[in-house]
């Protein structure tokens, strides 16, 4: 499986002037656990970190920041770790646990289009196992039904 099968398109973004009451609106109203913190640039807006709920959450509120004051680059994880669309859910995997993160970058030609999620990819393979066990299950009706006996009640 691939992670252009499964990570979730357009990446919510937010500029890292705007505070972590600001991001965690973002996060409510588009229904997402991370943002793609950007800074402006003369060409544009260039990506330069990742805001996680957890990150408000945890470590900001923890330490006793004041959501309304504190800045999102103040929190935010700086740069950004990737992962291309045709890589392996078995790379995402790898990289989440060697980076201590939930979630990736998703990159396709070096242009960032979404962010693939530990959730994703738990919802990609418990659809597998799922299939898998119906595969299973079906054999194993189709064996039983090929060995009654006639005339036995079942």
């Amino acid at each position: 499986m691939r992670i252009e099968d499964i990570y979730s398109r357009q990446p919510v973004h937010i500029p890292c002037s705007c505070t972590l009451q600001d991001a965690a609106v973002q996060m409510r109203d588009k229904h997402v656990g991370a943002l793609i913190v950007t800074e402006a640039t003369p060409v544009g807006a260039r990506a330069i970190g990742m805001l996680t709920d957890r990150d408000i959450a945890v470590d900001a509120t923890a330490s006793g920041h004041d959501p309304c004051e504190t800045a999102v680059a103040d929190v935010m994880t700086p740069g950004l770790i990737s992962i291309g669309t045709q890589d392996s859910v078995s790379d995402a995997m790898q990289s989440m646990l060697s980076h201590g993160v939930r979630r990736l970058a998703v990159l396709d030609g070096g242009t960032l289009v979404g962010v693939v999620s530990l959730d994703d990819i738990l919802g990609a393979l418990a659809e597998d196992w799922n299939r898998l066990a119906t595969l299973i299950r079906n054999e194993q009706a189709r064996e039983r039904a090929g060995h009654v006996q006639p005339g036995l009640i079942v």
